[in-house]
């Protein structure tokens, strides 16, 4: 990563740190702060203004994703003394499904059909990614490697 990209990633990363007690977190909202502040009074031609909040956009979707997904790094961690500990902090909302940039609500504040939505959608992963361990060992006992 070059250093102008880490300095936009520290960008980004601030103002989601500023922005943690929100109820919804959106990356393009995100990446609107961040090119006001790169760029306060707006002085870059359209399409550069474009292409760096398309940018920004990407960054602070890799953030949300990196921040509210669970890792296998949280095992590591102290253990939390409440049954719920794998759950995430936060998660996309059920209304933004149908958005190229989802919003991520605090799990506190997630109605039924936000929870509804995200165990569609693990489930959905999850059935996904057995199908593709299935696949791969059936390939590696072809090849006689499995």
């Amino acid at each position: 990563m070059t250093r102008e990209e880490s300095q936009l990633t520290e960008i980004v990363a601030r103002i989601i740190d500023i922005r943690r007690a929100q109820v919804r977190i959106n990356p393009a909202w995100i990446a609107t702060e961040a090119l006001k502040e790169i760029d306060p009074a707006n002085r870059s031609v359209p399409l550069v203004s474009l292409g760096c909040h398309l940018q920004l956009r990407q960054i602070a979707r890799a953030q949300c994703r990196k921040r509210y997904a669970p890792s296998d790094a949280d095992d590591e961690q102290e253990p939390e003394f409440t049954e719920f500990k794998e759950l995430q902090e936060r998660y996309p909302a059920a209304r933004s499904q149908e958005e190229e940039n989802p919003e991520y609500i605090l799990r506190d504040h997630m109605t039924a059909d936000d929870v509804a939505y995200n165990v569609t959608r693990l489930r959905s992963e999850a059935r996904a990614k057995l199908a593709h361990a299935d696949a791969l060992e059936a390939w590696g006992r072809s090849r006689g490697v499995a």
